[in-house]
């Protein structure tokens, strides 16, 4: 008789590779607002608005790359230690 096989793993693996991922894709848009800021002042004449909006959506894009960089590390670091008591 033939039994079924069951799955050593508990739970479904966690996209922290991917959001690992994102974080650095997040870096390159900050890199893009820097440009962008970079280009409006190059201009004769500074669009105040244009620019503080840039300088927002930078400031917005660092908060969530800080959070998202901070969650990934602590997930991590909860693994490991999971991993090395369990050993």
């Amino acid at each position: 008789m033939i039994g079924t096989v069951r799955s050593t793993k508990r739970n479904e693996a966690l996209p922290i590779g991917r959001a690992a991922r994102i974080a650095y894709e997040i870096d390159a848009l900050r890199s893009d607002c820097c440009k962008a800021a970079q280009s409006l002042l190059a201009k004769e004449s500074l669009d105040e608005l244009e620019f503080e909006e840039c300088a927002k959506l930078d400031d917005g894009l660092a908060k969530a790359q800080r959070l998202l960089k901070a969650t990934v590390r602590d997930v991590m670091i909860s693994r490991l230690s999971r991993r090395s008591r369990t050993r």
